[in-house]
């Protein structure tokens, strides 16, 4: 079935950007809505879908978004804005209860892993809830995503374009904007990206924007239907400011990680654009030997597989030193890591500390509740497991990066978990760099991609 809705009759219990977010999806049934950390975009997307509900009674909708958020923020939203009309209706599917997706419930929500479970059936709306899930046209997710069939196609995201313009495709083929078939792909690929690798005797290709393509030329057909609203242009937060703090290694951190890049050859690319998977896994090796350990064997993530440097530990030690320094003033720090092993050590170098900590973990939010209010000192989390969906601004407004990502979609989802709405006090973002190390390369690129991003936001306003 068709929802059509008189725009004009939107709830005015919306903020304006939200009720913006909730007309352009009225009148745009595939739409691509790039929106800002803290705009209330679940908020405006749910009283849509509330106001389907109320048009058609009998309609149907499938909310598809990261585990974590799937299984509390959508519901948790519903019940905070007093939508029974939707919550009676909704229920979260699941590997476990897999029958759920037959019941009669007409709001369903599944994890992005999970939507396989739906190929092939019909929904009046599709949600997709952090649409660059589906940045890889031949990914299982992507794939799976196009087989669920939908009257309209709802994309939404805080970044679009997070590692460049070649992850646009996907997502826009996902929200129905773009077409679908892979052949469409590979034409629009050839036209505006360049395979630098082509007759090299190199296994894998290495796409690069062609001159002269923007954002403005490489999206021209899909643009009426991708709107950007940014956080700056509609909310007065705090601001946020970032600072660094460099760490000299130990004699026996530096021998090894010296040791190492000249073995290995490596060196940074000149912009997050041109990452190529090998290099990404020789810089992970490297990172590690900044944190004081590396993995001996490649792909090798076992206890045995780590080898840890005599001598070694020194920036986990700065990130101690800094939070107990912020305790003794009261404040909190909520501190990103990458590797499991630098938290491991990281928990046990706190707790000699005697400061209060938790680590993000799904299943038991007690950590949640703790960090809200005021009762931990630190809160450790990995920015691919809490970049999205957490609002943890009541807990404090200190980040530390201890190991900083490459990924710029987790940096900044993860900074904004504090810089949002709510926030009372200035956003302050550490980062603990290794001197003379790919920390400080990493930190550049991810400003220099900032720009780049910002480019294509102003390309879909």
């Amino acid at each position: 079935m068709t929802c059509r809705i008189d725009q004009k009759k939107i709830t005015m219990e919306l903020r304006n950007y939200q009720k913006r977010i909730a007309n352009w999806i009225c009148s745009h049934p595939h739409a691509c809505l790039s929106v800002g950390m803290g705009l209330g975009k679940t908020a405006a997307v749910l009283h849509f879908i509330d106001y389907a509900l109320k048009l058609h009674p009998d309609a149907t909708a499938l909310i598809v978004a990261p585990k974590r958020v799937a299984e509390t923020v959508w519901m948790q939203e519903a019940e905070k804005w007093g939508l029974e009309r939707v919550l009676s209706r909704m229920i979260l599917v699941t590997a476990r209860n897999k029958a759920a997706a037959e019941g009669p419930e007409q709001v369903k929500i599944v994890s992005r892993d999970n939507v396989g479970l739906f190929a092939g059936k019909y929904f009046d709306i599709l949600i997709l809830d952090e649409l660059t899930s589906f940045k890889n046209m031949k990914s299982r997710r992507t794939k799976a995503v196009l087989a669920v069939k939908a009257g309209r196609r709802i994309g939404l995201t805080g970044t679009f374009a997070p590692n460049g313009l070649l992850d646009t495709y996907a997502q826009l083929a996902a929200c129905g904007i773009a077409p679908a078939d892979e052949h469409d792909f590979y034409a629009w690929r050839g036209r505006w990206f360049v395979n630098v690798n082509q007759g090299r005797p190199v296994a894998f290709p290495d796409w690069r924007p062609r001159h002269g393509t923007t954002p403005e030329t490489a999206l021209a057909p899909w643009l009426n239907d991708i709107i950007t609203l940014t956080t700056d242009d509609y909310l007065k937060l705090p601001s946020m400011q970032t600072q660094t703090i460099s760490v000299d290694l130990s004699r026996q951190e530096r021998k090894a990680y010296d040791d190492l890049v000249a073995t290995l050859h490596f060196a940074l690319p000149d912009s997050l654009d041109d990452f190529a998977v090998s290099e990404k896994a020789r810089f992970a090796k490297i990172q590690t030997l900044c944190s004081g350990f590396v993995y001996d064997r490649d792909g090798d993530y076992s206890d045995s597989g780590v080898v840890r440097i005599k001598g070694g530990g020194s920036k986990i030690a700065a990130a101690v030193e800094f939070c107990r320094a912020a305790a003794a003033e009261g404040e909190s720090v909520l501190l990103f890591y990458n590797y499991r092993e630098t938290a491991l050590w990281l928990g046990e170098a706190l707790a000699k500390e005697g400061l209060r900590f938790a680590s993000v973990k799904g299943g038991n939010l007690d950590w949640f509740s703790k960090w809200n209010a005021g009762e931990l000192d630190v809160l450790v989390a990995n920015p691919a497991s809490a970049g999205h969906g957490l609002n943890l601004q009541q807990g404090g407004h200190i980040v530390l990066w201890l190991e900083l990502t490459y990924n710029y979609e987790y940096y900044a989802q993860a900074n904004a978990r504090l810089h949002r709405t709510g926030q009372t006090k200035p956003v302050q973002v550490w980062h603990l760099l290794a001197k003379d190390t790919v920390d400080e390369g990493v930190l550049k690129l991810l400003q220099n991609k900032d720009k780049t991003n910002k480019r294509v936001e102003a390309a879909t306003k």
